[in-house]
């Protein structure tokens, strides 16, 4: 079985990054023919001078090239999930996907987004669900959203000011 990657490479810095290695494959291969290490006239004409700040800007626009891969989920772990899922389906508790969006009322009356990490069973049976609010990463809260004002955060366009926000709607989704 082949070894897993650290990372694996995407997006268009891949593309960028094996040009630049045909290139030099290239410039090797005349350097050791003893030819000369300047590219022809028609290669140079394929390469375009790029600032920094148009780079940075496109790697600002697209995110990185690279992506961690996620970790398996084990067949114990699997089976747990399903058992506990199936427990508070049938208790008629919330349960919220893992990932999803979400937005909590804090008690100044504000909705907090943030991202459910997690969910497990307490110790008295009921589903809890494990959050990380935004702006707070590392921090993670228990919450039991069936004792909680919450919503999924979906993105509605406003036309006044053309920013996203949720529906205002409880531990529903919104319309969006």
């Amino acid at each position: 079985m082949a070894p897993q990657a650290a990372c694996v490479h995407e997006g268009g810095g891949v593309e960028r990054r094996a040009a630049h290695h045909e290139r030099e494959r290239q410039r090797r291969q005349r350097e050791a023919a003893g030819g000369s290490t300047e590219p022809a006239a028609e290669e140079a004409t394929d390469v375009e001078a790029v600032s920094a700040a148009d780079v940075l800007a496109g790697v600002e626009e697209s995110g990185p090239n690279y992506a961690l891969p996620t970790a398996r989920e084990g067949q114990r772990e699997r089976r747990e999930r399903l058992r506990v899922d199936e427990t508070a389906k049938q208790a008629g508790h919330t349960i919220v996907e893992t990932g999803t969006h979400v937005e909590i009322l804090g008690e100044q009356g504000l909705w907090w987004p943030a991202t459910i990490a997690g969910r497990e069973e307490d110790v008295d049976g009921r589903l809890v669900h494990e959050v990380e609010y935004d702006g707070y990463q590392g921090e993670q809260y228990w919450h039991m959203l069936d004792d909680e004002q919450w919503r999924r955060a979906t993105a509605m366009p406003t036309p006044a000011n053309g920013t996203n926000a949720a529906a205002s709607t409880e531990g529903e989704e919104s319309g969006g």
